[in-house]
């Protein structure tokens, strides 16, 4: 599920170095406000306090109540950061982080 969210929290970032309406940034950053907020809840019931932080930054980062008055250029190397920092993530991600926290005794 994780996995997929970057996917899409990914893609949603490529599209937004596209001409679109004004009507989709808006949308996107409520989106990708939800995802990091989800994949921060996440990384913390994980107990993995890096995600966590990595997470909380860039959910305040891109949230859109509040909006942080950065110049285009700015916008664009943090975007470019984002995406390379998720598809990293992504490559080198466990596969199952749960299964360290259950573990079961087979005597």
């Amino acid at each position: 599920m994780n996995q997929l969210l970057k996917l899409i929290l990914t893609g949603i970032l490529i599209l937004c170095f596209l001409k679109m309406p004004s009507l989709f940034y808006r949308f996107s950053g409520y989106i990708l406000f939800s995802g990091f907020g989800w994949l921060s809840y996440d990384a913390f019931q994980r107990k993995d306090q890096l995600d966590v932080k990595i997470f909380v930054i860039l959910a305040v980062l891109y949230n859109p109540f509040i909006t942080l008055p950065f110049p285009n250029f700015l916008w664009v190397i943090i975007n470019i950061t984002v995406i390379i920092g998720l598809i990293l993530n992504m490559l080198f991600a466990e596969d199952n982080p749960y299964e360290d926290q259950i573990k079961k005794d087979d005597r």
